[in-house]
């Protein structure tokens, strides 16, 4: 399991706030990336604006044969970023490969020079580092009396080519991105938090009170399956399939006891003449023909039983309680050895586990009886598996194919083709088995054995039951 696994809610309310919070974290960063973008850009544009009136006032003193020098005015003489807010002239590029170039920065200034008749062969934009002096500089709102307090750590120096070869260029301080735009995200942030999280949690938690009462009456109904009508609340929605849920559990509640009328009715009128016939039969002559006779009214009582044990599993009203799992399989193993079967109970340490011992005892002793019918004998081991416990009963009898495996839980699946009871049971065995574990909480699968060459070896039939 990955560490985003783990982390991840597994209850509906916590996987929706964990994602809401999530799409406003994303949402907030997307903000943040746009506003530092746009801060550039209009840092860029600023840079421009004050690129392109310097250049142009150049070009013109130039064109007039006047000398070359910036007009400060007032206090702006005075201000310190004018001291490196140089116009130069010189024969040749002060560009150096090592510098870094803005292309953003001349394709505005190859958008507005044009508009200003500015002749011009080349023109190149590159990042310099600011010296150490300007600590604090103007923006460009500070030649008209403004001051800002940002940081400048580089200057963009601009070099235009002009007609006659010479380069004229200026720097321009660039100012960093304001700290206040961190602040104005967190304070966003935070906000948004505030004013859609805080109901988001209030009414999750209601919806999940209301989910997890209609939950646990489910599960209630799941394992005793007794209609116990829950209280709707909650939204709408909920309500209303909480109105739903009632009274599809009293009409199976409902239909549950009919057929527990009618198997208690079906069973008494077959036993009863089933008696009354082994009776009868006891007075047949011929003992080859009693003796079949017997055989087939045992064999039509037993699956008789069967098949009202079957219906009747979930509905029997016992009570779990502790049971000593290891003694239960000891004294089911010693059963089968007084028959003269090969049953083998591994060394294990006592697991108690609550559970309803007849039921169980019938799993146990399906399982176990189906080892030593098909497979000559039967191994059986005992472990605890985290808050399960695992019954391992082994066989050397051909396995299943993998094909078939799942069918044989089917009713009246048997792996003996005939339909001898002696041989072959009444096919109602592990379906009893698994629904006995179901209906404890726990599981019957059944698993080749396979040797290190791929030959299966025999069958192994594992029961896990809770054992807390």
């Amino acid at each position: 399991m990955t560490l985003l696994q783990r982390l991840w809610p597994s209850s509906l309310a916590g996987r929706l706030l964990l994602t809401i919070a999530l799409a406003l974290l994303v949402g907030q960063l997307l903000n943040a990336a746009l506003m530092v973008r746009a801060q550039r850009e209009q840092a860029m544009d600023r840079v421009a604006a004050e690129a392109a009136v310097r250049l142009i006032a150049a070009t013109d003193r130039l064109e007039q044969g006047r000398p070359l020098r910036e007009r400060n005015f007032g206090r702006m003489g005075r201000a310190p970023g004018f001291r490196f807010r140089r116009t130069d002239l010189a024969p040749g590029s002060p560009v150096t490969p090592d510098m870094r170039p803005i292309p953003e920065l001349v394709a505005r200034l190859n958008e507005i020079l044009p508009t200003y008749g500015v002749p011009y062969r080349k023109i190149e934009a590159v990042a310099v580092k600011a010296p150490p002096r300007a600590r604090r500089v103007e923006r460009l709102a500070a030649q008209i009396g403004g001051r800002s307090d940002n940081q400048v750590r580089e200057l963009a120096l601009i070099a235009l080519q002009r007609s006659d070869g010479q380069w004229l260029s200026v720097r321009v301080p660039v100012a960093e991105a304001s700290g206040r735009i961190v602040a104005t995200i967190i304070a966003q942030t935070v906000l948004l938090y505030l004013v859609m999280l805080v109901p988001l949690v209030w009414l999750t938690r209601r919806i999940a009170r209301s989910m997890g009462a209609l939950r646990d009456g489910v599960a209630q109904f799941e394992q005793t399956q007794q209609a116990q009508p829950i209280e709707p609340s909650g939204p709408s929605d909920l309500v209303d399939l909480t109105r739903s849920f009632n009274a599809m559990s009293a009409r199976i509640s409902a239909m549950l006891n009919e057929k527990d009328v009618m198997l208690g009715a079906i069973g008494h009128d077959l036993k009863t003449p089933l008696a009354a016939l082994r009776v009868r039969v006891e007075s047949v002559p011929d003992e080859r023909q009693r003796s079949r006779m017997v055989a087939s009214i045992d064999d039509i009582t037993r699956t008789l039983d069967d098949i009202l044990s079957l219906a009747r599993i979930g509905r029997t009203g016992e009570v779990a309680e502790p049971v000593n799992l290891v003694a239960l399989v000891e004294m089911i193993a010693d059963e089968y050895r007084d028959l003269g079967q090969d049953v083998e109970l591994a060394d294990c340490e006592r697991i108690v586990a609550p559970l309803q011992f007849t039921w169980i005892r019938r799993a146990l002793r399906n399982v176990i009886g189906n080892a030593v019918r098909y497979g000559a004998r039967a191994r059986i081991s005992i472990a605890r598996q985290n808050r399960a416990v695992a019954i391992t009963i082994d066989d050397d009898g051909p396995g299943i194919a993998d094909d078939q495996i799942e069918r044989m839980f089917e009713p009246f699946t048997r792996l003996e083709a005939s339909r001898n009871m002696a041989t072959g049971g009444t096919g109602l065995g592990l379906t009893l088995a698994r629904a006995i574990a179901h209906q404890h909480g726990g599981a019957l699968t059944l698993a080749n054995r396979r040797a290190a060459d791929g030959t299966v070896e025999g069958l192994r039939a594992v029961l896990t039951l809770p054992v807390g």
